[in-house]
């Protein structure tokens, strides 16, 4: 997600590394709590990373042709959730 242009199904790879990413630092600073305002966190989190590869990329803040960006998006959202799962 953070790089302009695609590499096709790999992309959801790097959308589910985020979401880990982001999931694990929540978890570490949160003593390993759980629960649904971590998620909510969590997944607001994965979005301002969409939101920042977007404008980085030049494409605005968010493009209206961009359904593997999203697909992206969701497979780090449903990462972040997941767990963060309490």
């Amino acid at each position: 997600m953070l790089l302009p242009g695609g590499f096709g199904f790999f992309m959801i790879f790097l959308g589910i590394g985020i979401g880990y990413v982001v999931a694990e630092a929540i978890g570490f600073t949160t003593n390993r709590r759980s629960g649904t305002p971590l998620q909510v966190i969590g997944a607001l989190g994965v979005v301002a990373a969409y939101f920042v590869r977007n404008l980085v990329a030049g494409d605005g803040f968010v493009p209206t042709n961009d359904l593997g960006g999203l697909i992206v998006l969701l497979a780090g959202i449903v990462m972040v959730i997941n767990r963060l799962r309490g």
